[in-house]
């Protein structure tokens, strides 16, 4: 069963029935829901391999229960994304695949499958199908040769062994090999019409004047591709057709053709729900919040076929390999184990006349009609008498982040490869780098990796480097009208909102207008951000009815600014009638009751808080003792202080309260007991510690400054620099500056 949620931070289950030996890799299949700012899903593939990751890393953030949690913003930057352990896809299209394991386990139990993907790039449902069905080959198809590199590259990367790339018409398939795959999948082009939760514009389709000839075309391609995979599926196989648009046309109608052909109908209404009257399944996106989708099984009746006739004789030398003698086999697996600590698969070790060593799969003398149209005929073990870079990738080890990427890159990543380096960027100018260094290898980028580009600069808060992209975009790559700008827009206008130009955010919304754009809740909120900055309030109120969760909080907080009570709980409940507040929501809420001193305010913020069923964090416990401080309300601060236990934030807040009652000491015990925690304080830190000292006694202020110099975990220079206006006027109010100087405490005043 496909279980569907929204949550507020990435988990990927491991599945754990889903774990098997295969050779010397186990794979699980996992499903990955995901609540983003524009509310939506996706779904991850999880392909862990070996002792890869023992115990979860910080990258992966912390582990329970066969689950790794991390936070959604973070994992296509993550070692687990680089490394193939998690493939995201939405959370629909997991369905074919989820629906062929649930019939195929009823219908082949344990017996290893030769499985068809007729329409495989980039490689979700590839990989998905590597992890969760006990396949002996896959053979992944795509009729574009670059498309067809990256299927490859992604499949390597996932750890994918048992996989034939083919590059070729996949309506010629069937006749190619007739009856001769246990799995056949198509999943086929189609208009998309399911993607309107995400791209409002698919329904404009319908719209255009050659939407008819269009919508025949793709009719008649996805006949011929499905004619092709039942012809191509061996009798008492199942073949699995899958759509994400919505019409009847490209779902129902091709199934009733199918039938025709003598497929027989596999209800999917007692493996997975919804399902339609004649046992298809359907998803619609108002349901669920997701993407639509179309997904029909069909059994293929059994009758008697000679697997001699199938099988033409195997000549390898025809085919001009040399397969490796026994002993050669030995000291080649000898050397992969001892280089990669990575068994060999099953398979057919031989040699091509460049000496570069492949593993063919055991089943090529059925397949071997398919090998011309092949991007390599198996797995590359060895090239020039060194572990081939295909090899690496699938047998993984531990790598970083960019030797991974290196890896994907010279493996075929292509476009993909580029872009995954691009999106690992940590700032402006290494996306921009890593931007010009994919045209200098002549990819074309696509959208994704300009919007990529534009988030990049509005995270440095360039509006200008921005600027300068989209220009580039929309005049050389990118067509309004043909490709959805509104996503780069809103992160446009959110660039120069940050870089504090708002003119330039008001003229990218005016420009978005006139071009018959429709403007969304991320476009309304980054508007708002370029007011708000601005210090224009009630500019920013004028937005107040479009705008999303993260809309809503930055207008509280300006709110929290000034203290504004009512209008703060005004905003949330306006909020409230369309979706629910969240931490960072209720935080600052909390601030504005802070800022007004209304303590039982704050407090029932809290309550509030809690009721909901959030966790208070850090930002929100450090609110709070900062409100108690400022009234020193010093036993409540406590309180809390110990509640959310010592970190840096709450113990600034804590030694702030402190400063504010004028109780040096136990400022200082809050900082001391910091540092026996290896926790390095912070400029702030300081300065608050700085503060707190300011009326205490000479021979009580010399003691804690004296206590700071020998510390491993401060730098000197920075309590100078950081704290040097407090420690001046707290010293010199005592005349010990020069004293100080002299002792070395504080050697740059």
């Amino acid at each position: 069963m496909c279980h569907m949620w929204h949550i507020k931070q990435l988990a990927v289950h491991a599945c754990g029935e889903h774990q098997r030996l295969q050779g010397a890799s186990w794979q699980m299949f996992v499903l990955v829901l995901v609540a983003v700012s524009f509310a939506a899903c996706c779904g991850a593939a999880v392909v862990p391999r070996d002792q890869r990751y023992a115990s979860p890393d910080a990258e992966r953030g912390h582990s329970w229960g066969g689950a790794w949690r991390v936070k959604a913003p973070l994992l296509g930057h993550s070692l687990m994304h680089h490394s193939g352990e998690v493939y995201g896809q939405e959370a629909t299209s997991t369905l074919p695949i989820e629906s062929l394991r649930a019939v195929a386990e009823q219908t082949f139990g344990d017996q290893p499958l030769c499985v068809l993907d007729l329409c495989a790039a980039p490689g979700s449902k590839a990989s998905q199908v590597a992890s969760q069905l006990h396949i002996d080959l896959l053979v992944a198809n795509e009729p574009q040769k670059t498309r067809a590199a990256l299927l490859q590259a992604n499949l390597l990367r996932a750890g994918v062994s048992e996989a034939l790339i083919l590059s070729m018409d996949g309506t010629r398939i069937g006749a190619i090999m007739p009856n001769a795959f246990d799995v056949v999948l198509v999943d086929a082009p189609c208009s998309g019409e399911g993607n309107i939760r995400k791209d409002p514009s698919a329904w404009d389709r319908w719209a255009h004047n050659d939407h008819p000839q269009q919508l025949q075309s793709r009719l008649n391609l996805q006949k011929d591709l499905m004619s092709s995979g039942w012809q191509a599926l061996r009798p008492g196989g199942l073949l699995v057709y899958s759509t994400c648009t919505l019409n009847h046309e490209e779902n129902e109608r091709q199934c009733c053709q199918l039938q025709e052909q003598g497929a027989q109908v596999v209800r999917l209404d007692e493996q997975l729900v919804p399902s339609t009257p004649e046992g298809f399944l359907r998803v619609w996106p108002h349901w669920l919040d997701v993407e639509g989708f179309f997904v029909a099984c069909f059994y293929k009746e059994t009758t008697h076929v000679d697997p001699a006739a199938q099988m033409d004789c195997l000549s390898l030398g025809k085919m001009g390999f040399r397969r490796l003698k026994t002993s050669e086999v030995a000291g080649l697996q000898e050397r992969v184990l001892q280089e990669l600590h990575f068994s060999l698969p099953p398979g057919i070790p031989v040699m091509d006349k460049e000496e570069d060593v492949f593993l063919l799969t055991k089943r090529l003398p059925l397949l071997q009609k398919l090998l011309p149209h092949t991007l390599l005929p198996g797995i590359r073990l060895l090239s020039k008498q060194q572990i081939s870079k295909e090899l690496r990738l699938v047998a993984g080890g531990n790598l970083s982040s960019e030797e991974w990427l290196d890896l994907y890159k010279s493996a075929g990543g292509g476009l993909g490869a580029s872009s995954l380096s691009l999106k690992s960027a940590v700032d402006a100018p290494t996306a921009w780098k890593a931007f010009q260094e994919m045209k200098q290898q002549r990819l074309e980028p696509d959208i994704v990796s300009y919007n990529t580009l534009l988030n990049a600069f509005a995270k440095d808060s360039d509006g200008a480097g921005a600027q300068e992209v989209f220009n580039e975009m929309t005049d050389v790559s990118v067509t309004p009208g043909v490709v959805s700008l509104e996503p780069s827009f809103s992160v446009l206008i959110e660039a120069h909102a940050r870089a504090g130009h708002r003119k330039a955010a008001e003229q990218a919304f005016r420009i978005m207008q006139e071009l018959g754009l429709q403007p969304n809740e991320v476009t309304y909120t980054a508007l708002l951000r370029a007011r708000l900055l601005s210090g224009d309030l009630l500019g920013a109120e004028d937005l107040q009815n479009e705008l999303n969760v993260v809309g809503y909080t930055l207008l509280i907080d300006a709110y929290a600014r000034v203290g504004n009570v009512e209008k703060a709980e005004a905003a949330v409940d306006a909020l409230s009638m369309n979706a629910a507040p969240n931490l960072a929501t209720y935080t600052a809420l909390m601030k504005a009751y802070s800022r007004a001193h209304q303590l039982q305010g704050a407090e029932a913020v809290m309550s509030r808080m809690k009721a909901q069923g959030l966790e208070p964090n850090s930002i929100t416990y450090v609110t709070l003792i900062a409100a108690h401080g400022k009234a020193k309300s010093l036993q409540r601060a406590e309180e809390l202080y110990k509640e959310q236990g010592p970190n840096l934030a709450s113990a600034t807040a804590m030694i702030g309260a402190y400063g504010r009652a004028k109780d040096a000491e136990r400022a200082q015990g809050v900082f001391d007991e910091l540092c026996a925690q290896t926790v390095r304080p912070d400029a702030i830190c300081c300065r608050q510690l700085s503060q707190a000292l300011t009326g205490a006694r000479p021979q009580s202020e010399r003691k804690v400054y004296c206590k700071l110099q020998p510390s491993v975990l401060l730098s000197r220079e920075r309590i100078c620099n950081a704290s040097r206006n407090a420690f001046e006027a707290s010293i010199a109010s005592h005349g010990r500056a020069r004293q100080f100087c002299a002792e070395g405490c504080c050697s740059g005043f």
